[in-house]
């Protein structure tokens, strides 16, 4: 007696005419039957486009079940069980074809139907730019990554210190004063050696927002300062890029996706934020908890719009409150007013004269150590092994070295951590004009 198998088969949108993927529950007892019984729903135009003139699966037609190609199994005889998942996927849809290795591997998030085959192959092509490494990147970079986005660059100018470890699970007691996006690059890589990854070690400004984001899909903002929140916020209403925020502290989280010129934007919802005013995790304190939902609703967003599906937080902020465990969405518009995207702008059509340095102030480390950001207005590569040698020549010794970047310490505890990118953290300095002269030292003859 021949088992009838339950099983689903799946038929992607340019086999279903363009009106989307379209799955069908049947009961068959091997693949043939099931391709008869689908064939027969579907009508001649699948027929033609899937078998050729003596019935047989045209060679750009892969089928898998439960993600392992046929080709490997049975072939078209292939027996079937309950609950098996049948994919049916031609080479040209949607781009290049998933390889049976890639379908094995996602093959959990290929069954979603938010996503599927062509969501998947979509995914596959994405470019994802990610800035900020610490708290909520660790947790985006980690997901985008293991679901299989084709490019995630990384970007942040900072170095790993002990506080970081709490909830920056990428890095280990090992990486200290390691730069973390050399770090975090090279756990990636492991993860998912199918995903090309680039870290880049620079600041965000509003003299190199442009460049970092240029290219790329969609931007993930990850930042912890509100002055680059601002310079990425309008280099990608500027070059239409779909933007996804998310800040947290505490116990308290929030997010939105800002679609460029159709929804509120950054200034739009915080026209007037101080860098100065703001408070900061290394005062307040954060709950490694609060950075994984709002990192995981960030890429949840952004596998959406890669996926061609509606955003969630198009006009929405929300806010999240660990305490109470609540979860509340509240309604947010576009403003005429707003300088960046509204009727009256002006930031975007203005004339920036680089100043030399970029200096910014940033939370006390090491104790509380006043710590100092310095960024070249236009970067310039350094030269690494220089500025070790140098380093040395000053009284420092070089506590770590890697290929973007290097940090060093001098016997009365100052540090001074060198990106590749020419912008370096000091920690020590007495104030704004002690971090530079000590910047100038290092790049000097280096």
């Amino acid at each position: 007696m021949i088992m009838m198998a339950k099983v689903e088969f799946t038929v992607p949108s340019v086999l279903n005419k363009g009106q989307g993927e379209k799955k069908l529950p049947l009961e068959a007892s091997d693949l043939q039957e099931a391709f008869n019984k689908v064939s027969e729903q579907m009508g001649d135009d699948f027929k033609r486009r899937v078998f050729d003139h003596n019935g047989n699966p045209r060679s750009l037609i892969n089928i898998y079940v439960n993600g392992k190609n046929m080709r490997f199994s049975g072939g078209i005889t292939t027996a079937l069980k309950d609950g098996d998942m049948v994919y049916i996927l031609p080479a040209v849809a949607g781009g290049a074809e998933l390889t049976s290795d890639e379908l094995q591997r996602y093959s959990r998030q290929v069954m979603l139907e938010e996503i599927g085959f062509e969501g998947m192959e979509k995914l596959r092509a994405a470019k994802v730019c990610v800035v900020g490494a610490g708290g909520i990147g660790n947790p985006v970079v980690t997901q985008l990554v293991a679901m299989g986005v084709g490019k995630v660059r990384i970007v942040d100018r900072d170095v790993i210190e002990v506080t970081n470890l709490h909830r920056q699970h990428l890095y280990t007691d090992e990486d200290i004063g390691k730069v973390k996006v050399e770090v975090a690059a090279e756990r990636l890589r492991k993860l998912n050696a199918g995903v090309e990854i680039e870290p880049v070690p620079t600041s965000v400004t509003k003299y190199t927002a442009e460049n970092i984001v240029e290219g790329f899909d969609i931007v993930v903002d990850a930042l912890d300062s509100v002055d680059a929140r601002y310079a990425l916020n309008d280099a990608c209403i500027k070059h239409n890029i779909p933007l996804i925020y998310a800040g947290a502290l505490g116990m308290l989280g929030s997010v939105t996706t800002i679609i460029p010129n159709k929804t509120a934007c950054l200034r739009c919802l915080f026209p007037a934020l101080n860098e100065e005013e703001m408070p900061a995790c290394s005062t307040e304190g954060v709950h490694p908890s609060i950075l994984y939902l709002v990192g995981g609703i960030q890429v949840s967003e952004a596998v959406k719009i890669i996926t061609g599906q509606q955003a969630s937080l198009v006009n929405k902020l929300m806010y999240i409150d660990l305490n109470e465990l609540s979860f509340e969405k509240v309604q947010i518009a576009r403003q005429d007013e707003c300088p960046t995207c509204g009727t009256a702008r002006t930031i975007n059509g203005q004339q920036v004269t680089a100043q030399e340095l970029i200096i910014e102030e940033l939370c006390g480390r090491d104790r509380g150590k006043r710590t100092w950001t310095i960024t070249p207005a236009n970067p310039v590569p350094v030269n690494l092994t220089g500025i070790s040698k140098r380093a040395e020549t000053l009284g420092y010794q070089v506590r770590t070295r890697g290929t973007l970047g290097v940090t060093a310490t001098n016997p009365g505890r100052m540090s001074v951590s060198f990106l590749s990118s020419g912008a370096a953290t000091i920690v020590g300095a007495k104030n704004e004009e002690d971090a530079i002269e000590i910047y100038n030292r290092f790049v000097s003859n280096a």
